[in-house]
């Protein structure tokens, strides 16, 4: 094995794959094989800890483990990896590599396949003999939670990798993918949360997403239909504007948002969860997301100011009035019960003896904030007959229509509806999930 634990640090592109915790204990194993001499305890210990790192990602892994975890693991290192290979790529394809990076990442692939055929096969035969435990166990044989089989481009590129006889003609086949999927978690994620944290701040993937589908939201066909025009624009490079949803409670505005992203995500589009009060962090976010291929909704859910509050003048700057431009890869999505976003007070009201002299123009400037959305969307409450049409449309959708007739399913529709308060969207999935559970219970 000493053709493999030398070239590993003679990487070029890739040379940040084998710095997490399991590439450096992977390594540090090979040193104390290929050196010789190391004592069985250094020996022991460096497989214990190897070991324990690809039990937790073997174990735990979502999806289709190709190879042994330790094969598993080396693919999709490459495949989140940041590089000026996947960077370039994700912006321009293949042809627009320069021969120097060209002939750098086949020099890099041919190494990554020797550190992949050196598995768990290859190792633990030898670490055993050296431990002289004939029944240690190896690292091949780990159960991920997974049920499915992942049949997803990311999977059948690491299958054609495994299968390949020579990863170097296989470069372009990784940038095509770079180049469609994207780079790092954006190309492996399609929703995020914006975490503030001091001065910086980070995203953090959302890995259980709350998937909502266009097709499956009844009722506000025609007050969506703006929205996902807007989007459709936005996702061709044309000129969007941002968008307020805003109505009565429950009304299904942050589904309508959220189910653009199982529709659009193959399209590009992103989703990222930004809290209000962290706005001001807004220059921050645009640095990191200007230049990416893909397209970003900045989701702000609830949106609403109170009359002591200032982050609405972040926001204000953010959607028109701040000196560095919008990029044209990221819009705001914003949804809230309220048509003007600030809390009015009587006391806003301009009266004699104000210590401020311009009051009026406080008020002018609370009441903009709303204007600066080019695109305002109303959800209002739904009358019965349209309570009633939801109530049915989700009963299908839940398979429970033909468990009872349709008048005692209006009957206690209505019966929900009086013992909880209004009628929203909201108020009959939560009808139909209690329907549906009562009724199955008793099957």
């Amino acid at each position: 094995m000493k053709s493999v634990y030398y070239p590993a640090h003679q990487l070029l592109i890739f040379n940040a794959v084998l710095k997490d915790e399991v590439g450096k204990c992977y390594l540090e194993l090979l040193r104390l094989l290929e050196e010789g001499g190391a004592n069985t305890l250094e020996v022991g210990q460096a497989y214990g800890t190897l070991f324990h790192h690809l039990a937790g990602t073997g174990e735990f892994y979502e999806g289709t483990i190709i190879g042994d975890a330790w094969q598993n693991h080396l693919l999709d290192r490459m495949l989140d990896d940041v590089n000026p290979f996947s960077l370039k790529t994700a912006r321009s394809g293949y042809d627009g590599l320069s021969p120097a990076l060209q002939t750098a990442i086949r020099h890099d692939l041919a190494i990554l396949q020797k550190l992949f055929e050196t598995n768990a096969a290859k190792i633990v035969g030898k670490i055993r003999e050296t431990l002289q435990k004939p029944n240690l166990p190896a690292w091949d044989s780990f159960g991920p939670v997974a049920t499915q089989e992942d049949t997803s481009s990311r999977a059948r590129l690491k299958q054609e990798l495994a299968s390949s006889l020579d990863w170097a003609e296989l470069d372009e086949r990784l940038a095509e993918f770079f180049n469609k999927e994207g780079v790092d978690d954006f190309g492996r994620y399609k929703a995020f949360r914006w975490i503030h944290n001091g001065k910086n701040g980070s995203f953090e993937p959302v890995k259980h997403v709350d998937e909502q589908c266009l097709e499956n939201l009844i009722g506000y066909k025609e007050v969506r239909a703006p929205l996902i025009q807007n989007t459709e624009q936005f996702l061709a490079g044309l000129s969007a504007n941002h968008a307020l949803l805003y109505g009565a409670r429950g009304t299904g505005k942050s589904s309508s948002i959220k189910a653009l992203l199982p529709h659009y995500a193959e399209k590009g589009l992103r989703l990222i969860e930004v809290h209000k009060n962290y706005l001001s962090d807004y220059p921050i976010i645009v640095e990191a997301l200007r230049n990416r291929p893909e397209k970003f909704i900045l989701f702000v859910d609830d949106l609403s100011f109170e009359p002591e509050e200032v982050y609405y003048k972040d926001l204000k700057a953010l959607l028109e009035g701040s000196l560095e431009a919008r990029p044209a890869n990221l819009l705001i999505y914003a949804t809230s019960n309220r048509r003007h976003l600030i809390k009015e007070q009587f006391s806003d009201n301009a009266r004699p003896g104000d210590d401020e002299i311009s009051a009026w123009d406080t008020v002018e400037e609370k009441l903009s904030l709303s204007d600066r959305f080019g695109l305002i969307l109303t959800f209002v409450s739904p009358n019965q007959r349209q309570y009633l049409e939801i109530v049915s449309g989700l009963a299908k959708q839940a398979g429970i229509s033909d468990m009872l007739g349709e008048d005692d399913l209006k009957r206690r529709a209505l019966q929900w509806e009086i013992s909880h308060s209004g009628r929203s969207g909201r108020l009959a999935r939560q009808f139909i999930d209690h329907l549906a559970g009562e009724l199955r219970l008793l099957l």
